[in-house]
């Protein structure tokens, strides 16, 4: 029984990242090179970096594809820190675009994603043209991530009333410091705040989670997203790297700043929808929106302390 359990929760996960890989991998190929184009010629102010940053990651459902991106193009000083700053801060309101999607019922209508991308494809077969092909796979990546949201549903109802379990979530839910590192640590592991919240609008779906859980490891997924752009400024130039320090240490910022106010912030959002779903996703949204909005006024102080502590 144990085995087949986890055999359900690899499987799901395995091929839910494989459809956000397929999501971005062909979303991305499919515009070619014009997302480089925008970044580099819509981030005359911060305003504009900010709507590029969120433009660009709802393309291709990735912040942390969007922020390698923008480091490849500081590293090649075709964007300042400050241009990739706003977009840094736009990517992270973008990739709550997927959540979203995920928390409405989309499963009930797989048949028609998976419908579109076949056709798409044979279109392409048609045509000969390969954009038409990679819109495809990205929906059909669409269709595999739901297959996997799915196979993870019917493992979590199978355990959803082992005590140990119970326990844990209980255990979790009055923690809230320890539910945000959990967070940072699984995102930090499958590279993707979506997968996690993702997973954690599952439990939700299942009656496993409540609100406040899973706000706190929503907000854990924010930081643990960033290790992917640390890894890629390894070796990069000098401002490539402080861009990397600039995500991690917003997100840091953010986290620290809605703290305090918790309380406040759950309750706020428990306001937004009936649907615990729908205020998970919310959450995500709204905390990456307030956390631009609380940074914005004070960018050049934050540039200033990035630049300092990335050079310190």
């Amino acid at each position: 029984m144990v085995i087949i359990l986890i055999g359900k929760l690899v499987l799901g996960l395995a091929l839910f990242l494989l459809g956000m890989e397929g999501v971005k991998d062909g979303f991305y190929k499919a515009s070619g090179q014009r997302l480089e184009y925008l970044l580099k010629t819509l981030t005359n102010n911060i305003i504009s970096s900010i709507l590029t940053g969120i433009m660009v990651t709802m393309i291709i459902q990735s912040s942390s594809a969007t922020t390698v991106i923008i480091i490849s193009l500081v590293n090649a000083n075709l964007l300042t820190l400050e241009q990739a700053f706003g977009v840094i801060m736009g990517a992270n309101i973008g990739t709550t675009v997927t959540v979203q999607l995920i928390s409405f019922r989309l499963e009930e209508y797989l048949w028609v994603i998976i419908t579109l991308g076949i056709i798409f494809y044979l279109f392409y077969y048609l045509k000969k043209n390969r954009r038409l092909m990679y819109i495809g796979r990205g929906l059909l990546g669409f269709s595999i991530l739901f297959i996997g949201l799915e196979i993870l549903s019917n493992m979590i109802v199978n355990i959803q009333d082992l005590d140990i379990f119970i326990k844990t979530m209980t255990y979790l839910g009055a923690r809230p410091l320890l539910g945000i590192l959990i967070g940072v640590i699984v995102t930090a592991i499958i590279q993707s705040s979506s997968a996690l919240t993702g997973i954690v609008v599952v439990l939700a779906k299942a009656g496993m989670v409540d609100l406040a859980l899973a706000i706190t490891l929503a907000l854990g997924s924010n930081i643990g997203t960033c290790i992917t752009a640390f890894i890629a400024a390894i070796g990069s130039s000098k401002v490539a790297k402080q861009t990397a320090w600039a995500h991690i240490l917003f997100n840091i910022f953010g986290v620290i700043a809605v703290l305090p106010i918790l309380s406040l912030f759950i309750e706020v959002i428990s306001l937004t929808s009936e649907e615990l779903a729908r205020q998970i996703a919310n959450a995500h949204t709204v905390f990456n929106l307030f956390n631009t909005l609380i940074v914005l006024p004070f960018r050049g102080i934050f540039i200033k302390f990035i630049r300092t502590v990335s050079s310190g």
